[in-house]
C-alpha cells in the first residue's frame, strides 16, 4: 500500500501567489488579472503535497522560513495536509515570496525574492532521507542536491531526480542524472518551437545512458515519452482547456513516484503521471483528485 511507503522531497520552499491573465503582457503594458491563488513552491513541496493527499507518507526537507506571518502560513498548510516538514522557522531570516504569472497558453513566468534564506538549505537535517522509499530532489538548488543524493547513497534508497536535461549541454548537471536511478526532464514544446526542439527519444536515451534505470522527458501540451531498458512509451496529453500550467511539472513527478511505489509497469506509470499532469492544468492550484479517478482503466 502507498501509505506504508515514505517519499522524502528535497529542495527550495517558498509561499507565493499565483496570477491568471490571458496573455503575459509585453514590456510597459498590462493586464487584467482574471484570477488569483496562494501556492506553496517550489516543485518538492509541490509533489510532496500531492503525495500527502495521495496516502504516501510524504518529508519535505528544505529552507529555513522567517518565524513571520508568511513563515507560519505556510508551516500550518503544510503539516495540515498531511506533509512531515523538516525546516525551521527563525526569527533571523524572512521568508521569501514568490509571484507566478500564468496565461491560457500554458507558460509560467515567476519572480522570487533574491535572499540569503537560500543559503539555510545547505544545513538541513538529512536525516529523514535514511529511511525513506524514494528521495526526490530539485537539479536546481545546487551543492545541497548533491548531498542529499551522497545521504540517499549511502542508505541505499533510490533518487527521483527533477532536472533541465539538454544534449546540447551533455555535461551539465551530468554528475546528478549519472547519480539518479529516475529522471525527469522536460522539454519545451511549445508550437512556435515544435520544430527546433530537441529530440524526447534521444533525449531519453542519453538519461538513460548516464545510469538512469528509467528516464521520462514531459512535453507540455504533446505529452510525455518514458524510456525503461529497450521499452518506449510515448503518451499524449489530454486535450484540456488550460487554465492554471503551474504545478504541472510537480505533479508529474509525485505521479510518477506514486506509480513506481506501486510497483506499476512503465506504461501504467507514465499515462497515470500524463493524466494527471494534464487534469491539473484544467484547474487553479493542485491536483485533488484521487489516483482512482485519475487513472482509467
Amino acid at each position: 500500500m502507498a501509505s506504508q511507503k515514505s517519499v522524502t522531497c528535497f529542495g527550495y520552499v517558498s509561499p507565493g501567489l499565483v496570477f491568471a491573465v490571458e496573455k503575459y503582457p509585453e514590456a510597459n503594458s498590462g493586464a487584467y488579472v482574471s484570477a488569483k491563488h496562494p501556492f506553496i513552491g517550489a516543485d518538492c513541496a509541490m509533489a510532496a503535497r500531492t503525495l500527502a493527499r495521495w496516502g504516501v507518507q510524504a518529508h519535505l526537507i528544505a529552507n529555513a522560513l522567517g518565524d513571520d506571518i508568511v513563515g507560519q502560513r505556510a508551516m500550518e498548510q503544510l503539516t495540515g495536509e498531511g506533509v512531515h516538514a523538516h525546516f525551521a522557522l527563525r526569527r533571523d531570516v524572512r521568508t521569501p515570496e514568490e509571484v507566478d504569472v500564468i496565461d491560457r497558453a500554458g507558460t509560467r513566468t515567476f519572480f522570487v525574492d533574491n535572499t540569503t534564506v537560500w543559503d539555510t538549505l545547505s544545513e538541513a537535517d538529512l536525516s529523514p532521507i535514511q529511511h525513506a522509499s524514494l528521495l526526490y530532489v530539485d537539479w536546481y538548488v545546487g551543492q545541497p542536491a548533491r548531498d542529499a543524493v551522497a545521504m540517499a547513497h549511502a542508505h541505499n534508497v533510490p533518487v527521483y531526480l527533477n532536472v533541465e536535461y539538454s544534449l546540447r549541454q551533455p555535461d551539465k548537471y551530468f554528475d546528478l542524472v549519472s547519480q539518479a536511478t529516475y529522471v525527469q526532464s522536460a522539454i519545451n514544446d511549445s508550437a512556435s518551437q515544435a520544430s527546433k526542439t530537441e529530440d524526447p527519444r534521444a533525449l531519453a536515451r542519453a538519461l538513460c545512458n548516464a545510469g538512469a534505470q528509467m528516464a521520462f522527458v514531459t512535453r507540455g501540451k504533446f505529452g510525455a515519452l518514458a524510456l525503461q531498458g529497450q521499452t518506449a512509451v510515448d503518451v499524449p496529453a489530454m486535450d484540456i482547456n488550460v487554465m492554471d500550467a503551474q504545478g504541472a511539472g510537480a505533479t508529474f513527478s509525485a505521479a510518477a513516484m506514486y506509480g513506481l511505489l506501486q510497483g506499476w509497469p512503465l506504461e501504467r506509470i507514465t499515462r497515470f503521471a500524463t493524466r494527471a499532469a494534464s487534469l491539473k492544468c484544467q484547474k487553479f492550484g493542485l491536483l485533488t483528485m484521487r489516483p482512482e479517478e485519475i487513472l482509467v482503466e
